[in-house]
């Protein structure tokens, strides 16, 4: 998530002389983050929001090679496959680093994350688990992370929120808790585990900080949990998406037509206190269990500056979304973040279809449901890790300027779909 500091004691336009002065007019040395041309004497990264003052992450590989375990590896940087045993490109000179592409294949489930094109680290994370009942057969368990990018280690932070939440969500299922409780307990977790990497001085400045959105789907119902604007979709095998407002048109074979990039980077920002809007319309709670009445939605609100200034009634959704601070979040996971609380909803769909975690790598190419549902179904639902796999690759042609995490869960889980991996 590239993303710049407001109103959190950060700043995104603003130049410190001595950085500037340290540049000159005439550097030409790429953002750490992204490869992008900064421009002169900024803090901060117009495209990612990486604070370059911080030092540019060590190209060293995460821990040591097994023997062969390169042979099929490709290099992130230039595409190539030329990853030497030592785990450094033979090509690029880059160290392979395992968290630039990560497949995750349960058969039940599926998931993929994508360093994208522009970011020269992976700051995205996942976790996907199954949990199985020995009556109701088995739940499947997702959580996708996207790190702030203009926070310290975000990639940290992603990962130690992912990993936190999926143990979490496994031990609340099996010690009898159900599916909602067992998400805020997952949160709860994932909150506390990322606030923990601060160090000093963070906590009043600019912690280690990632978004949040979890699933848990059983056989029956499908419950969400978020924190920011990653996204949980409910894609259905019923939807004929006549008349979608997407500009995005994903085709399987042949030339797609993709959204343009947005003009502005999420931020984070902290607002004045207003009432919490509504996740859902009217007839939908933000914590209820409902009956899904459209075969395809988003079912998550993003928690941004722009929704919540049209929930709240102050701007229109034209207004919001042209101001500069649209994208902005102004909920995290962090030591920064202030008390955080995810928000909750459980539906129980009444067709076959699938669960969709998704990052903002993701959903800046293509936002609208029926466009997805169309995009994974219905061979997503006997081949997840197909259907992950697609997204992330339309998401890489389009651009791919962001880190890309997709999970894919079809539901109802399959009964058949293998023992429960050992821990």
């Amino acid at each position: 998530m590239g993303v710049i500091g407001v109103g959190t004691g950060r700043t995104s336009h603003g130049t410190d002389p001595a950085v500037g002065a340290a540049a000159g007019p005439g550097a030409v040395a790429g953002c750490p983050s992204c490869g992008v041309q900064p421009q002169p004497g900024y803090n901060f990264c117009e495209a990612c929001g990486y604070e370059l003052r911080n030092a540019p992450p060590p190209p060293v590989a995460e821990r040591a090679p097994r023997r062969g375990e390169f042979a099929t590896a490709t290099c992130r940087s230039c595409r190539t496959s030329s990853i030497g045993a030592d785990g450094w490109c033979e090509s690029c000179g880059r160290a392979y680093n395992p968290r630039d592409s990560v497949v995750t294949d349960l058969r039940i489930a599926a998931g993929m994350s994508d360093r994208g094109l522009r970011h020269r680290r992976n700051e995205d994370a996942m976790a996907v688990e199954v949990v199985q009942s020995p009556h109701g057969g088995p739940s499947v368990v997702a959580v996708v992370c996207d790190g702030v990018s203009s926070s310290p280690r975000p990639d940290d932070a992603s990962g130690t929120g992912a990993r936190a939440a999926g143990a979490a969500l496994v031990a609340a299922l099996r010690g009898g808790a159900g599916p909602e409780a067992a998400t805020r307990a997952a949160a709860a977790a994932a909150a506390s585990a990322v606030a923990r990497l601060a160090g000093p001085g963070d906590v009043d400045g600019n912690a280690p900080a990632c978004t949040y959105v979890s699933a848990v789907v059983t056989q029956e119902t499908v419950t969400i949990g978020w924190v920011g604007d990653s996204r949980a979709y409910w894609l259905s095998v019923d939807d004929h998406p006549v008349g979608d407002q997407d500009s995005t048109v994903p085709a399987h074979g042949g030339t797609s037509r993709p959204a343009p990039e947005p003009d502005h980077e999420p931020v984070r920002i902290a607002l004045p206190e207003t009432p919490p809007p509504a996740a859902f319309p009217e007839a939908v709670g933000a914590d209820s269990t409902i009956r899904l009445p459209t075969p395809s939605a988003l079912l998550t609100e993003d928690d941004s500056w722009a929704a919540r200034m049209v929930a709240c009634g102050q701007l229109t959704e034209a207004q919001a979304y042209a101001d500069s601070r649209a994208h902005a979040i102004v909920s995290w996971l962090g030591a920064d973040a202030g008390e955080v609380r995810a928000r909750v909803m459980t539906l129980r769909p009444n067709t076959p279809g699938a669960v969709l975690l998704c990052s903002d790598g993701l959903w800046n190419y293509v936002q609208a449901a029926q466009t997805l549902s169309a995009f994974a179904l219905p061979y997503g639902l006997a081949q997840p890790m197909r259907a992950a796999r697609a997204l992330t690759d339309y998401a890489l042609q389009s651009g791919g300027a962001d880190n890309i995490t997709v999970v894919l869960v079809p539901f109802p889980p399959a009964a058949h779909a293998g023992p429960e991996p050992k821990e």
